[in-house]
């Protein structure tokens, strides 16, 4: 019998493309939680691939820890800069202080007033990129998550196209160099902004975010810089690769795009099962404070845990027939905003976007044509599409 040989999760240009996909299958049927060493990190961490144990460490905020950072390939004096003063990469108490403030903006009652304006954003998206076809459709399409966030963290106009542009440099550009200097530029825009809004109290948002609270804590000015950058980055990354993923998809399976055009499908539904199958974010790190079991391994303290979303989003123990897109999806428990305590905090504000954008389609658009090759950024962090050259026809 020949023993089967693992493949390797970090191939160069593996996520290039969608092959990473049968890779995440071999792993949770032969090694579901196994020991990565890849080349380019200090050390080895845990690999997690199924659903119900990725579950359980992004749950686990007793014993997991996210301040010793989030993601793969972060530097240790980059991350103890921002470790529990920036959301994602703080633990309790630290994090439920931030949470509870950070929350205001995107509850219910904030979202459901911006309904409105979110419908006008993606109509006015959508028929230009009808009447004004271009040779990548993300270029409009990042119009959407970017024009919303900026508006409701009520940045001046003029600046949304430079914030747009600085936040996909700092999370995408292939050169270190230029991340970093997008960073600095985006938290010195932000600390400018901070400070001569404590003299002039004239942005209603980060007022509200400065103001005491009636346990008394609010958020400092540096923690303000930091999540800006981390709402920024949720509210226009991930979103953006989430509707560049869903029209590939529609063009790709005319069935599903029928089933959207005859409103068999509510947009919410569709919404779920476009999350479920993009997954803007590939994977999320941990580090174990305490010994603990992930599966059948026993983890022990210092180590790191990786948990791979995009694999525990085609898990066959939790979605029937989960490499197949369906519309009409029923059930649909993704992780694409991941779970527990650290749940993504503009999760309503993303499903608005992206129920919004079906709508629009189905009123606008009677046929999409691919007109070239839709190309993926490589990244195994903030996974997507950075090329579609799809056209909408009225």
């Amino acid at each position: 019998m020949t023993r089967r040989t693992a493949p390797d999760l970090f191939e160069p240009g593996l996520f290039e493309g969608t092959g990473f996909y049968d890779v995440f299958a071999w792993y949770r049927a032969n090694d579901p939680v196994s020991w990565q060493h890849p080349a380019g990190e200090a050390e080895g961490f845990w690999s997690v691939t199924r659903y119900h144990d990725v579950v359980s460490v992004h749950r686990d905020s007793t014993r997991m820890s996210s301040a010793k950072g989030m993601r793969l390939g972060s530097t240790g004096r980059a991350v103890d800069a921002v470790a529990n003063r920036m959301l994602i990469v703080a633990d309790p108490p630290d994090h439920t202080r931030m949470k509870r403030v950070l929350i205001q903006p995107f509850s219910n009652d904030v979202l459901s007033r911006a309904e409105d304006y979110v419908e006008r954003v993606v109509a006015d998206v959508v028929a230009t990129a009808v009447t004004q076809p271009g040779p990548d459709l993300i270029r409009q399409l990042e119009r959407i998550p970017t024009d919303v966030i900026c508006a409701i963290m009520g940045l001046p106009r003029d600046d949304w196209e430079w914030i747009g542009r600085k936040t996909t440099e700092a999370f995408e550009s292939p050169s270190e160099v230029r991340r970093i200097t997008a960073n600095g530029e985006i938290f010195k825009y932000f600390s400018d902004m901070v400070r001569e809004n404590r003299r002039t109290g004239a942005n209603e948002f980060i007022s509200g975010l400065t103001a005491q609270n009636a346990d008394g804590t609010g958020l400092t000015d540096e923690e303000l810089v930091f999540n800006f950058s981390g709402i920024l980055a949720g509210g226009n990354e991930t979103t953006r690769f989430t509707l560049a993923a869903l029209t590939l998809q529609l063009v790709e399976h005319p069935d599903q795009w029928d089933r959207i055009l005859r409103g068999d499908v509510e947009p919410g539904v569709a919404t779920e099962e476009a999350l479920r199958w993009s997954v803007p974010g590939m994977h999320v790190l941990r580090t174990a404070t305490e010994a603990l079991t992930v599966g059948d391994v026993e983890v022990e303290p210092g180590q790191r845990v990786v948990t791979w979303i995009g694999s525990a989003n085609r898990d066959t123990e939790v979605f029937d027939d989960p490499d197949t897109f369906d519309v009409g999806r029923a059930g649909n428990r993704h992780l694409s905003f991941g779970a527990g305590r650290h749940m993504c905090l503009g999760s309503r504000l993303a499903r608005l976007e992206i129920a919004a954008y079906l709508r629009t389609l189905r009123g606008m658009v009677r046929a999409m044509t691919l007109e070239g090759e839709p190309r993926y950024n490589g990244s195994n962090f903030t996974w997507g599409l950075n090329e579609l050259p799809v056209v909408l026809h009225a």
